[in-house]
């Protein structure tokens, strides 16, 4: 994994446990460990405002303040910005889709998705984005 490496910082924000565990898994597996985990969008922004994070990946139904709110304040914020944001999530309408393209996701994964083209997906994206930590 040459765009992931342990000085990175990931936050996954999904309402489930389960899917964070899975999630947590998958870096895991491929040797990343440094992972923030929040429940829902208001959770978040608290860590996002505390730490320094350099990838988000996040389910858009969640409690409090859904994904999509997530999204629109973290790519309108100028200090947040340029944080990859991957959405992580089982709704698979284009209208939903297209929202979030329109407030710059950098990638939109529709769940199930396997290891192995979750961790491509967020190669690409750090790629793409030219976050590189080496």
């Amino acid at each position: 994994m040459g765009y992931i490496n342990s000085d990175m910082k990931v936050l996954i924000a999904d309402n489930s446990l389960t899917m964070r565990r899975i999630v947590r898994r998958f870096f895991a597996n491929n040797g990343f460990y440094n992972i923030e985990e929040a429940k829902n969008g208001k959770e978040a922004l608290e860590i996002i405002d505390s730490s320094d994070i350099d990838l988000i990946i996040s389910d858009l139904h969640m409690p409090v303040i859904g994904g999509m709110n997530l999204l629109k304040k973290v790519k309108t914020n100028s200090k947040t910005e340029k944080i990859p944001f991957i959405v992580l999530t089982v709704e698979a309408n284009q209208k939903t889709m297209n929202k979030a393209i329109s407030l710059m996701v950098d990638s939109y994964i529709v769940k199930p998705i396997s290891e192995d083209m979750f961790i491509a997906e967020v190669e690409r994206v750090l790629k793409s984005t030219q976050v590189k930590y080496l």
